[in-house]
């Protein structure tokens, strides 16, 4: 029988290149395929049994002992859900019409979706580079081909990060093998310590994961990219690729330069409490309403970052449920932005107001993901941003004040953007009377993001669980004893 791992991996590769062949095929079919494609590997998630621990590992290429190499471990598990709930949420708000060339961008997609499963799955060092690197095709393409009227540069700039941030991974990596003989994550943990010029590969690493999440001031790329981009690819930038980084800081710096790591510790958390609140006060002061929820994006990772290098359990445990939390919130937030955007015909707030009497069920479905974006009890953001600020606070209690009045900040950017929209006065920019307020589509999309919202909000104890090894495996802390 074909091993749920390979086929994890190869059905969303494989519906890719189908797409790619599928150039007379209508834009409605060739959409509805990608969907269709894209859930198979949540429905593997979901009905294979006794999937946590499993492992394929068979020899790639002998001379450098490079292994395919796909296995799940707890971690690897949250980010594996993750990349299967989003993505086909993300195709299903895709355009239909007026889209050039559907069966290559849907093909783009579904090759995302491949690389970003084999990223999270593999426990070899050289195959995580390469899909590391690889994830910038696919990108690259979908933003320059398909993007807005700046798409050029946006994604050019996108490139030239992200070339800049990796280019010293390739030689690391290599140079990592020379010293230990191994790509294997297991095997490089144990040299670590003794291996020379160890804090070099550790500042290599970190550069790069910190461009991708992005870590400020290695943030100069996202603004532009996010709004440029189209719909579909900002989402998976937002909820996906920015959380690639997140997952290299957890495996790679934490699992195999943890003293390093700990020594980096004061100066990236400086430099991401500054990016939380670059990032709350830049949104409090945009105009525009993609660009306000791309800066909360910004500033909610930076968050994120200061959790994991602030080197406590519970912080570690509260950033990796606010890895889940924050990418279903911001992916709901720029669905809604991006229809938003589609009917007005522009994304400027000061055009915008009174909407809420003309599209009442969206005004209060934006509400309540504008809520759970600043963390109210009940919702699933207010678990991890409780369990960080506890264990920042235990570390040191003016990190954890400076984090607290991000959240004040946030709340205040947060009804500032609905008031603007929905309330007060129309504005000059309104929707048309034949708009449908919400329809079947549009439930079916937000629907599983608002259950999973409430859910992991009122009862987070399944995904603490999935967290609680990875905790007790770095900081020895039972989650779920406390």
């Amino acid at each position: 029988m074909f091993d749920p791992l390979l086929l994890l991996f190869f059905a969303p590769l494989i519906a890719a290149f189908f797409l790619f062949a599928m150039v007379k095929v209508s834009s409605k079919w060739t959409k509805a395929f990608a969907a269709i494609c894209s859930m198979v590997p949540l429905f593997i998630l979901i009905l294979t049994p006794k999937l946590l621990g499993r492992s394929y590992d068979v020899l790639w290429f002998k001379p450098l002992s490079i292994h395919f190499n796909l296995s799940i471990d707890s971690l690897t598990l949250i980010f594996l859900y993750l990349t299967a709930l989003i993505t086909p949420i993300a195709i299903i708000t895709g355009p239909i019409k007026n889209l050039s060339h559907p069966n290559i961008f849907y093909g783009f997609i579904l090759f995302l979706q491949a690389l970003l499963i084999g990223f999270f799955s593999t426990k070899d060092l050289a195959l995580f580079t390469i899909f590391w690197e690889a994830m910038l095709i696919p990108l690259y393409f979908i933003i320059n081909i398909w993007g807005g009227k700046n798409r050029q540069f946006a994604a050019m700039q996108f490139l030239l990060y992200m070339i800049a941030g990796s280019a010293l991974l390739v030689f690391a990596v290599i140079a990592l093998y020379f010293a230990a003989s191994s790509f294997n994550f297991d095997e490089l943990a144990k040299l670590s310590s003794t291996m020379p010029y160890a804090g070099w590969y550790f500042f290599i690493f970190l550069v790069a994961f910190a461009v991708k999440t992005p870590l400020f001031p290695f943030h100069g790329w996202l603004i532009d990219t996010y709004c440029e981009a189209p719909k579909t690819a900002t989402i998976l930038l937002a909820a996906l690729l920015s959380k690639a980084g997140i997952y290299g800081v957890i495996r790679i710096l934490m699992g195999i330069f943890p003293l390093y790591m700990q020594m980096a510790s004061p100066y990236v958390v400086c430099l991401a409490v500054i990016g939380v609140l670059y990032g709350a006060l830049a949104a409090l002061a945009e105009i525009d309403m993609k660009r306000l929820i791309a800066y909360s994006s910004f500033s909610h990772v930076n968050f994120i970052f200061a959790a994991l290098f602030v080197w406590n359990g519970y912080a570690l445990a509260g950033g990796l449920f606010q890895v889940v939390t924050h990418s279903i919130v911001i992916a709901a937030l720029f669905i809604i932005v991006g229809y938003l955007i589609d009917w007005l015909k522009t994304s400027d707030m000061q055009l915008t107001g009174g909407l809420a009497r003309k599209i009442p069920a969206v005004c209060w479905l934006t509400l309540f993901f504008i809520m759970a974006n600043v963390s109210l009890p009940g919702t699933a953001n207010f678990v991890g941003e409780l369990l960080v600020l506890f264990g920042v606070f235990q570390m040191s209690w003016w990190v954890a004040a400076i984090l607290g009045l991000s959240v004040i900040v946030s709340a205040t950017y947060a009804l500032r953007f609905q008031r603007k929209v929905f309330f007060g006065q129309e504005g000059v920019a309104t929707v048309s009377s034949g708009i449908i307020d919400v329809r079947l589509t549009y439930f079916a999309v937000i629907a599983p993001l608002v259950i999973a919202t409430l859910w992991l909000g009122i009862y987070p104890r399944p995904l603490l669980e999935l967290i609680e090894p990875v905790v007790k495996q770095i900081h020895l802390i039972d989650l779920l004893e406390h």
